[in-house]
């Protein structure tokens, strides 16, 4: 049993419920004891890694559940493989600690593997329109200027040139698209959701690609509650609503 013991005391020590007697014993041998020492910290590893990821959502139950099923195959497979006479003798709570910190492992290695918002990057759906805005007999600067720019992704210049432009007409809602794409490249979020949201709230054929834009945006930032958000409010006849399914999907 004194394995079984350990396990608690180790479970009691995190919860901080060790007597001050007992939680100095503990913590002496944790400095001296090097096995000791790493088991603590796998424990912990494990644990903290399971309470990141699964903090506010449901999976927690549905992770306790299959701990549970998992713990009942490797019970039920040792019971078919050991002797019943023997199976007397070895008492089950001898190989639970075993069982359940595999199975925490596994499962945290899997989640972690398999999770698919660690998937999701940000440069595989951010295939920008190409800008257009210089018409036949136009020569305008900085329209040539922004249009190459941000056709050649110098999005630094794109963003300057295209607040020049905003500066002569504040109304253009496509350049205010366009600038918060440049702004959004940059990570800077803050003025690049503002505008996107500004657009999203008017009334122009610019609204959806605003929306796809804000969605990439909270993506980028790994804000994926938001980016979940924004992206389930995109009607059916967007054009970028087949990607934001695939993302949503992932969500």
């Amino acid at each position: 049993m004194k394995k079984e013991i350990e396990y608690l005391i180790i479970e009691k020590y995190l919860q901080k419920e060790l007597e001050t007697e007992a939680l100095l014993n503990f913590e002496k041998k944790l400095k001296e004891n090097v096995d000791f020492a790493k088991e603590v910290a796998l424990y912990i590893e494990v644990n903290n890694t399971l309470t990141s990821r699964f903090s506010n959502y449901k999976e927690e139950n549905d992770l306790r559940n299959t701990l549970e099923d998992l713990g009942a195959i490797h019970i039920n497979n040792i019971e078919k493989v050991i002797p019943e006479k023997e199976v007397k003798v070895f008492s089950l709570m001898k190989y639970s600690k075993y069982l359940v910190a595999a199975s925490l492992v596994l499962f945290a290695s899997l989640v972690w593997m398999n999770n698919d918002k660690n998937s999701l990057n940000y440069n595989d759906y951010a295939n920008h329109d190409t800008l257009e805005l210089v018409v036949r007999g136009n020569n305008n600067t900085h329209l040539l200027k922004a249009e190459k720019a941000f056709n050649t992704q110098n999005y630094v210049l794109a963003q300057s040139e295209l607040e020049l432009l905003l500066q002569e007409d504040a109304t253009k809602v496509e350049l205010q698209l366009y600038l918060a794409i440049c702004l959004v490249e940059q990570n800077k979020f803050e003025l690049a959701d503002s505008i996107l949201t500004k657009i999203i709230k008017g009334n122009t054929i610019y609204k959806n690609k605003a929306i796809w834009n804000l969605g990439l945006s909270k993506l980028k930032q790994k804000d994926y509650p938001s980016c979940k958000t924004v992206l389930t409010s995109l009607p059916k006849s967007a054009d970028d609503y087949t990607q934001a399914a695939k993302i949503l999907k992932k969500l």
